[in-house]
């Protein structure tokens, strides 16, 4: 559109309007707040694991042991969207994926995996979970942000067939070679 936002950005805007729902008016000013929330947090939590994956593990999914926390969460969150998606309930499932995203910040921010100071088994175990919630993060938000997620699958150099509803909760396998981060969420324009 004229204002520079991307078919993605409009699309998870009125994803989450309700539209089905309820009517709502177009506002400009809540566009603006939910791209610069995928811009910043969203965009964070994909961008962290694959900048530590390259500065700290030579471009290479760590050898590591998932979370329990993180698995029980990811299984919980996948039900959730498989009703979610069932019953086309797109704003309250939208919410509860951007609160799943924030599992990478905590991992980055309790296990520091970007960071040589803090023990080594306790940041390849977050860095190899924090992959496992992101190739989660970009299946479910696959049907909301094509090409965004498109875009991060080339950075995480998975297949194309990667979107399917079976590969949710299968782990990217240590040894996997992580290709460069690129911009998912564009930045809000000014």
């Amino acid at each position: 559109d004229e204002k520079g936002y991307s078919a993605d950005q409009i699309r998870y805007y009125l994803a989450l309007m309700s539209l089905p729902e309820k009517p709502a008016n177009f506002d400009f000013d809540a566009l603006e707040e939910r791209n610069r929330f995928l811009a910043g947090p969203i965009n964070s939590a994909f961008e962290r694991p694959i900048s530590a994956c390259h500065s700290k593990f030579g471009g290479t999914v760590p050898e590591g042991v998932l979370s329990e926390k993180v698995v029980t969460e990811t299984t919980r969150m996948v039900q959730r969207y498989l009703r979610s998606m069932e019953r086309a309930e797109y704003a309250t499932l939208l919410n509860v994926i951007e609160n799943y995203a924030r599992v990478i910040n905590s991992l980055f921010t309790q296990f520091k995996p970007h960071d040589d100071r803090y023990p080594e088994p306790g940041r390849r175990d977050a860095l190899y979970s924090s992959f496992y919630v992101l190739k989660t993060l970009m299946i479910m938000l696959y049907p909301f942000v094509p090409q965004a997620m498109e875009r991060l699958r080339e950075s995480l150099r998975l297949e194309p067939g990667v979107f399917r509803v079976e590969e949710l909760g299968r782990p990217i396998p240590a040894g996997h070679l992580i290709g460069p981060k690129q911009e998912y969420f564009p930045a809000v324009p000014e």
